[in-house]
């Protein structure tokens, strides 16, 4: 793995558990440092411990965000575990019951507040986040036991690194609504230098699904068609991608045999779903069936794209696993459409489920040898 790509798929790189990338990037840090500042707008941060890409988006999407938490509740208990570990030094230790009295002071609660089964598994959810990201060490307990009861103590060590997991924001951020507005400073500064447009291409290629054009007077598909060759050529520095223009979006895309970071399909059932959900969408498309809009998005009453999905499932049901095919129709087709969303190729409005131009990508089918799987 090159450090490029080192940078961009971990959120940071210790050198105490990689000491060969954190020196690789180390000593080419210059360069590094210049291509990604003026590809993407991303500083990259050499610590004595660590070395970390900051990496923000060029647009909010339903997927990002701590994949581990499934509540506003754990991203508030996080927040607070990080505010705990903020006063703790370096290898400093403290025990489970006192970061616990810390989260009541912070919750305007009392112990009671733990005695609940879903308030400890949340905070278990939390501090295994903080052990896989290296913001605590576990030095004598189990975390998970805590959940069965909370008479459970665990030993930890606080690492000094929760000190860098959150950005720095120079705005009140609590006056801010919207993932947009908290990026607007960041858009600001850029168009200070005039690369603003540049960063935020580059950026949502790099990390959705496709890129739009979804606002005629922001037209981004203007710098994209002068330089789709330089564009093509500054991502080869990541990865052997094609770059993908069409009538009003574009896209980088991989060989089936390239792997890097996160990638749609993964090999699971849910993915393949999805697939033979766009599969039939495109061949309507393709007959005329279905009308696409002006700028290539194909809206579509939410109604019908329930049911449509229930009739892909009910057709293909053989070939699921037994866990999706326990799970009551309406619900799967629920979880289904919100996957589409997640993965930010669908979205709701007004009633209508609106379909992104990407999903003509992908087409897939069930062998009828029954193997399992899509091609």
């Amino acid at each position: 793995m090159s450090p490029t790509e080192a940078l961009l798929i971990n959120r940071w790189i210790l050198k105490r558990k990689d000491a060969e990338m954190y020196y690789k990037v180390k000593d080419d840090a210059k360069n590094l440092r210049k291509y990604f500042l003026d590809n993407f707008g991303y500083s990259l941060l050499v610590h004595s411990d660590f070395v970390r890409l900051d990496k923000v988006p060029g647009k909010a999407e339903p997927w990002m965000g701590i994949n581990e938490f499934n509540s506003v509740e754990e991203y508030q208990l996080f927040c607070y575990v990080l505010m705990f570990l903020e006063e703790k030094d370096n290898e400093e230790q403290f025990i489970l019951s006192n970061l616990c009295e810390h989260l009541q002071i912070q919750l305007k609660t009392n112990e009671e507040y733990w005695n609940q089964y879903s308030r400890r598994k949340k905070l278990v959810n939390v501090l295994k986040f903080c052990l896989q990201e290296s913001l605590i060490i576990q030095n004598d307990g189990d975390t998970d036991s805590f959940a069965q009861s909370e008479d459970i103590e665990v030993l930890f060590e606080s690492t000094g690194l929760s000190r860098y997991f959150m950005r720095s924001f120079t705005m009140n951020v609590f006056e801010k609504e919207k993932p947009e507005e908290l990026m607007q400073e960041e858009w600001e500064r850029d168009e200070d230098r005039g690369d603003a447009r540049k960063h935020r291409i580059y950026r949502r290629l790099l990390l959705s699904l496709g890129i739009y054009q979804e606002n005629k007077n922001l037209d981004d598909f203007d710098y994209i068609r002068r330089f789709r060759k330089s564009i093509q050529k500054d991502f080869q520095h990541i990865a052997p991608y094609e770059f993908q223009v069409q009538k009003s979006s574009s896209y980088m895309v991989l060989d089936e045999e390239d792997k890097f970071g996160e990638t749609f399909p993964k090999n699971n059932a849910m993915h393949e779903l999805v697939i033979l959900v766009f599969s039939y969408l495109r061949k309507r498309i393709k007959n005329k069936d279905l009308q696409i809009d002006e700028s290539e998005f194909l809206p579509l009453d939410e109604t019908y794209v329930q049911n449509t999905i229930q009739r892909i499932i009910k057709k293909e049901n053989e070939f699921l696993p037994n866990t999706l095919r326990k799970k009551k129709l309406d619900a799967l087709s629920s979880e289904v459409l919100e996957e589409m969303i997640m993965l930010g190729l669908a979205w709701k409005d007004e009633g209508q489920v609106v379909f992104a131009p990407a999903i003509g990508k992908w087409h897939g089918y069930f062998k009828e040898e029954k193997e399992h799987g899509t091609k």
